[in-house]
């Protein structure tokens, strides 16, 4: 039962986040309009309408009123916002450590789809993520200790930055923004220090295989930027679920 209502709670979160991310860098709020609309004919949309992921089966993936593809960038973050809620609930401790997981979860996919859509990573999301993150650490909802939290944003922080420096020392061009940087103040409080290796490597493999899948037959594929912001994401996410099953199994 407890799984049916992470999933509910997910798909209606997934939905905010759809409406933050679309609503990001235009003269809309979070809070208004208060109605979605079809960003297509502009009609704002009924309940019927706005039922998490169930509106977008029923309509077939179109719009109602001017018969538009919905973008499926919509029911992609309600369906990982649902399944992030339902493998929080199931790792969680407690409903206290949940409910973190929820709201550093719905940091993490506002921030990467925004990253994905404009290669940007909002100080606001970051920094405050990183708050969070060190607080709930420090008050013990989160299991990471409050040194090893701090270890692990600084340390992770600091080795992404000098990363990207070098890369650009040698390419002279960006190989990494700073907004990753700052996401792994986050990212990395939340795995510690010493889980920052395993997290590090399983977010490299995501984006490795991401970018083997993506540019298949390509031939510019050192030239193509890639955001990194969802796959830090990914890495920590996993990470903080299942980090000790898998350093097991990769030191046996």
């Amino acid at each position: 039962m407890y799984v049916l209502f992470a999933a509910i709670t997910g798909l209606i979160l997934g939905s905010f986040y759809s409406v933050c991310v679309s609503r990001y860098g235009t003269e809309a709020s979070i809070f208004y309009p208060v109605r979605s609309q079809c960003p297509n004919c502009k009609v704002p949309l009924g309940i019927s309408e706005n039922i998490p992921l169930v509106s977008f089966l029923i309509q077939k993936g179109h719009c109602k009123h001017c018969h538009t593809k919905i973008s499926l960038f919509y029911p992609s973050l309600e369906l990982i916002s649902m399944v992030w809620s339902i493998l929080a609930i199931s790792g969680a401790s407690s409903y206290a450590e949940w409910l973190l997981l929820l709201l550093i979860g719905g940091i993490c996919i506002v921030a990467s789809a925004i990253d994905l859509r404009t290669f940007i990573l909002p100080d606001v999301l970051t920094y405050s993520g990183a708050i969070i993150v060190l607080a709930a650490s420090y008050t013990g909802i989160l299991h990471v200790d409050f040194r090893q939290a701090l270890l692990g944003g600084s340390i992770g922080a600091f080795s992404m930055w000098a990363i990207a420096a070098l890369y650009k020392l040698i390419r002279k061009r960006d190989g990494l923004g700073l907004g990753d940087v700052k996401f792994m103040l986050m990212l990395g409080a939340m795995t510690g220090i010493h889980q920052l290796s395993t997290f590090i490597l399983i977010a490299s493999i995501c984006a490795l295989l991401f970018t083997l899948i993506t540019t298949k037959g390509s031939s510019n594929i050192s030239t193509r930027y890639i955001p990194f912001g969802p796959f830090l994401a990914v890495g920590a996410g996993i990470t903080y679920l299942y980090g000790e099953q898998i350093t097991f199994f990769l030191r046996h």
